[in-house]
């Protein structure tokens, strides 16, 4: 679902927003920089919670344990067709 905005920023902010981004036209440079500010905000938010998370150890390492332990999955994709 996308959405028109309006955004009050200069030729120079939108011009460095591009440049900042890769992105060939505004409004790519804006979404992108919309999902970083997101992502960023996000991974602050899992820093806050540093040391306030409570885990029982010894579950995690037998949990870790058994999936280490298991067999290496291996997938068949087929050889390519070109045609």
């Amino acid at each position: 679902m996308s959405m028109n905005v309006a955004l009050d920023l200069t030729e120079r902010e939108l011009t460095e927003l591009r440049q900042r981004t890769n992105a060939i036209d505004t409004a790519a440079a804006v979404s992108r920089a919309a999902r970083e500010f997101l992502r960023t905000c996000r991974l602050r938010e899992l820093t806050s919670m540093s040391g306030k998370l409570d885990f029982d150890e010894q579950a995690w390492r037998k949990l870790d344990a058994a999936e280490l332990s298991q067999p290496a999955l291996s997938i068949d994709l087929g050889e390519r067709q070109d045609g």
